[in-house]
């Protein structure tokens, strides 16, 4: 059932339901073919839960920055588990890891 709980991951995340996804896709994780993937996109939620665009600015008339996005320290701290648990399995995480970095600033 592995395969059904990943697609039920995706499915929640991208119709906006970000725990329900993380759910699922932990559950995906316990096996050896869906393992990397569902950790991915658990990174993934974990960084951006809303499914944002926050690598774009917003300003303001005066083109000042009007809004910031932040990740709360608890979900960059998950993130960055699942990250060494990918390195442990061969995974290159460099990109994981600079979006991790982009979310501290």
């Amino acid at each position: 059932m592995p395969g059904l709980a990943y697609c039920k991951g995706q499915y929640a995340r991208f119709t906006g339901e970000p725990l329900t996804a993380l759910k699922e896709l932990n559950a995906a994780r316990q096996d050896k073919f869906y393992k990397n993937a569902a950790c991915v996109n658990m990174i993934e939620i974990y960084l951006n839960p809303l499914n944002e665009m926050i690598y774009t600015s917003l300003t303001s008339g005066n083109g000042t920055s009007s809004g910031e996005y932040t990740t709360p320290p608890e979900n960059i701290e998950m993130a960055r588990a699942l990250i060494e648990e990918l390195q442990t399995q061969g995974v290159d995480t460099s990109i994981l890891e600079c979006n991790t970095m982009v979310c501290t600033k």
